[in-house]
């Protein structure tokens, strides 16, 4: 009897044994897979640049650039990162940064997956960067001035008079003293 309540005993904290290894293998945290990664880091890019700070959503994307250097999810991120560097609400990037960014992306042997959206965004920007720089028109002076106020344009005219005048006033001189 002694044999067997001393049996019972070991198969009973073989079974406990067997049980606490089999939840302990349950409950270890599985690496993520690599689309799983590449999705977990868009979204927190996101919500960096949801919240302004384009930076830190840059600094995310290039982090996991790096540790995934010469994967496909690497070379999609840069879609990712021109993506940001065109959006008007950040305000440390240009968009010909973000067309450069672009272009760099869709001459990539690898890119595939954004290229489509990829082509759109480019034309979207360049349409942008054309707009902005149509606003930014020299200033003509002279007759085809548009004047915002009529005081503007009689000091624009008293301008132009003076170096008429002074201009006049040089050409008499000189042929006061043809000799010179």
């Amino acid at each position: 009897m002694i044999r067997r309540s001393t049996l019972s005993r070991v198969v009973v904290a073989c079974a406990l044994l067997l049980a606490g290894c089999a939840k302990q293998s349950v409950t270890a945290a599985k690496p993520p897979t690599p689309a799983e990664a590449f999705m977990n880091t868009i979204a927190a890019a996101n919500k960096r640049a949801e919240a302004g700070d384009y930076l830190g959503a840059d600094r995310i994307l290039a982090d996991f650039a790096l540790k995934s250097r010469g994967t496909d999810d690497a070379t999609e991120i840069s879609f990712w990162r021109a993506l940001y560097m065109v959006d008007p609400s950040n305000k440390t990037a240009s968009i010909p940064e973000g067309l450069r960014a672009i272009d760099i992306y869709l001459s990539t042997p690898g890119a595939k997956m954004y290229k489509p959206q990829a082509l759109v965004l480019k034309r979207t920007a360049q349409s942008v960067q054309a707009l902005k720089n149509a606003q930014i028109a020299p200033k003509i002076s002279g007759r085809d001035t548009v004047y915002v106020t009529r005081e503007e344009e009689i000091a624009a005219l008293k301008d132009q008079l003076a170096k008429a005048n002074a201009e006049l006033d040089r050409i008499k001189k000189r042929l006061a003293n043809p000799e010179r």
